[in-house]
Order: C-alpha cells, then structure tokens, then sequence
C-alpha cells in the first residue's frame, strides 16, 4: 500500500514539474556574468603575494647581477718530511721462471718490480715451447 502511494506522489511531482515553463524575462546574461566577475574579484591577497614575489626576485637578480667578484686567496700548506727514507727497491737479477712452489709469491713480487722499474723489457723471455709433448697445466704454471 505505501507503494501505491509512493507512486501517486511521484505521478503529482511529475506532472507539477511539466506544467513548469521558464521564464524569459528573469535571466539576462549580461547582468549574470558581471555579478559572478565581482564576486570572484574580492580580495586583494593573491595579487599583493604576486606583486611581492615578482619585486623580490628582482631584487634578488639585480644584487646577483652586481655582486663583488670573490677574492682569491691562496693558502700555502708544507708538509713535515718523512724522518726516514723509504726503502728502495732493488730489482733482483735471480731468473724469475723455475723454482718451488713455495717462492710462487715471492717470484710474483720480484716480477712485479722488475716490470715497475724496467717496463716491458723487465720481462723474462717467454720460454720457447718443445714441439715433443704438448704443454699440460702444471707445465704452464710452473713456466712463470
């Protein structure tokens, strides 16, 4: 029953609704948008926070613009000299291939400094290679 008369209300509310007609005389356009122009013209802060903004970055170009060029100041430092001299390096005449398998560090080390000190030319002859047997790991690595 509440149905039914949810429904006639409905059917008045509708019906009211289509006899409505607007009226042509009530809106002029004109008037609309000058009232909606003043209404959002009514404070002065945003365009003060503009005009500060935009004086203070000209403010803050012209002192860049003008500024002092920096000084330039040197400043000399010394440094105390080591009280004892670094040992020296003496590259050792010994042949760098062949050995045991213990000196292998040491062989490195004594290579290393022979090429630091002479260049390229610290490098041993490569050893020249036997066409008898073919070279296995072991034989390479003891090579060097």
């Amino acid at each position: 029953m509440s149905e039914r008369s949810e429904e006639r209300e409905l059917a008045e509310l509708e019906s009211v609704l289509r006899d409505l007609r607007p009226e042509r005389e009530g809106l002029d356009r004109g008037v609309l948008m000058y009232r909606a122009g003043r209404a959002s013209a009514r404070g002065w802060g945003w365009p003060l926070a503009s005009l500060g903004t935009a004086t203070l970055a000209a403010v803050f170009g012209t002192l860049l613009l003008f500024r002092p060029t920096p000084a330039i100041v040197e400043h000399v430092v010394y440094l105390p000299t080591p009280e004892t001299e670094p040992e020296r390096i003496v590259p050792s005449e010994k042949p760098l291939v062949g050995g045991s398998a213990d000196d292998a560090w040491q062989r490195y080390v004594r290579m290393q400094e022979q090429v630091l000190n002479r260049g390229l030319d610290g490098l041993p002859q490569p050893p020249v290679p036997s066409h008898d047997e073919p070279a296995t790991v072991e034989s390479l690595l003891n090579a060097l």
